[in-house]
């Protein structure tokens, strides 16, 4: 497989662990989101409310990221992701007594959401620190595209169960089997983790303090204007186009006609979809210039795509835009994590990281949360056109006037101005 440019990161035996384990750990999440969103949305008949306990999942990537980082680069990377997943699979274990038992109330959904998002924070944080240190500088753009394929394309796998059953999860049990079924990726996730013998940590002295470890992260990011403005850039397209899950279980029953989660399931694994195929094309680029082009093209279609979703009144054009969402956002994502590692010595890797997740991570639990209301007062189309205009306005002002992003679009080297 390694043979074939596309997947030349799985010519590393650590990598593909790595990869195991991050596939296996992503079909555990969003088995256990998406059926819990729907859940919420069942029970409770309020977007709001969805938005809110997709707030809770997502608020530990503001809060926990940051010490998350700290842990990264003090730590064994390996140790502290195998850590993490077991953390995030003990959650998932107790949600799945709890709907088996039948005694699930909302608030212990929110409660263990946050729990599990803390360890995913984290997790994030320390395995993508662990990847760059398993692969060679030109295989780490086709490393993190296809960690972000399967990352994302690992609701294909959750989602396809969800499919197969054709079981509505706002019913107790029903519920309980899909938690089951996502404890037992987890279990898969922790046994292929626990496989890597590379040994990886950061430079960070252990005397030094938590908040003068993370005033050095922020001080590395804001001093140097390369990483900072793809953290920025992440931001708004965050913000703006990827905190739709909130608002994604009321359109696909208001809009598309849902009766129970099938065609959400449906909407979401066409985004895995679209992760995996978008991700894989990208995964074989090896020279800047290309680089710099799909990062141009995949920023105006993660802008046109959601705008063409909110447009879509039956299942075959939302699929369709789904899809281009899918290929689109993963695709952006993964390039300019590549450009952030990259950038980035590894004596503060872990940091950096932990930023560039809060920025994406943070920034979209607050999102989630205002587009989950919003959508109750003026439906989940009207969030979704407005958030792709104003981002494709802000995406064409900075490709336009920053000389960074100019010369990243040229395939230009970009020095660091402090290393």
């Amino acid at each position: 497989m390694g043979s074939i440019p596309h997947l030349a990161a799985f010519r590393y035996k650590d990598y593909r662990f790595t990869w195991a384990s991050n596939a296996l750990g992503g079909a555990s999440t969003w088995t256990f989101l998406i059926a819990s969103q729907w859940y919420v949305l069942a029970e409770s008949d309020s977007s709001g409310l969805v938005g809110l306990f997709t707030f809770a999942s997502m608020l530990p990537f503001l809060l926990a990221s940051p010490l998350g980082g700290i842990f990264s680069d003090r730590m064994e990377r390996k140790r502290l992701t195998a850590i993490t997943t077991g953390g995030t699979l003990v959650v998932i274990v107790v949600a799945a007594i709890l709907a088996i038992a039948d005694i699930l109330q909302l608030w212990h959904l929110c409660i263990l959401a946050f729990i599990s998002g803390s360890f995913r924070a984290t997790q994030e944080t320390s395995l993508v620190s662990l990847v760059t240190n398993i692969v060679p500088k030109k295989d780490l753009l086709n490393a993190i595209t296809l960690n972000a394929a399967i990352r994302h394309g690992s609701r294909v796998i959750g989602m396809s169960i969800l499919l197969s059953t054709r079981l509505p999860v706002a019913e107790g049990f029903s519920t309980a089997q899909f938690f089951c079924a996502s404890a037992l990726f987890g279990m898969g996730s922790l046994a292929a983790i626990l496989l890597v013998s590379t040994r990886s940590i950061g430079e960070e002295a252990p005397t030094t303090s938590l908040t003068k470890g993370m005033i050095e992260g922020l001080k590395f990011i804001y001093t140097n204007r390369p990483v900072g403005i793809f953290i920025v850039l992440v931001a708004f397209h965050c913000s703006l186009v990827m905190s739709f899950d909130s608002i994604l279980p009321v359109f696909s029953r208001d809009t598309i006609g849902s009766g129970d989660a099938s065609l959400l399931a449906l909407l979401v694994l066409s985004f895995g979809s679209g992760s995996v195929v978008g991700t894989f094309l990208i995964s074989g680029i090896g020279n800047e210039k290309g680089k710099g082009f799909l990062l141009v093209a995949t920023g105006l279609i993660s802008a046109i795509s959601p705008i063409g979703l909110g447009f879509s009144s039956a299942l075959a054009p939302a699929f369709i835009f789904k899809f281009l969402m899918g290929a689109s956002q993963s695709t952006f994502m993964a390039l300019t994590m590549t450009f952030v590692q990259v950038f980035t010595p590894d004596r503060v890797r872990g940091r950096v990281s932990s930023l560039y997740i809060l920025h994406a991570g943070g920034i979209m639990a607050f999102a989630n949360l205002g587009y989950g209301n919003l959508a109750d007062l003026f439906g989940a189309p009207k969030i979704l056109i407005v958030t792709g205009v104003i981002f494709l306005g802000v995406f064409v002002a900075l490709s336009s006037t920053d000389p960074v992003l100019r010369d990243v679009y040229r395939g230009k080297n970009v020095q660091l101005s402090v290393v």
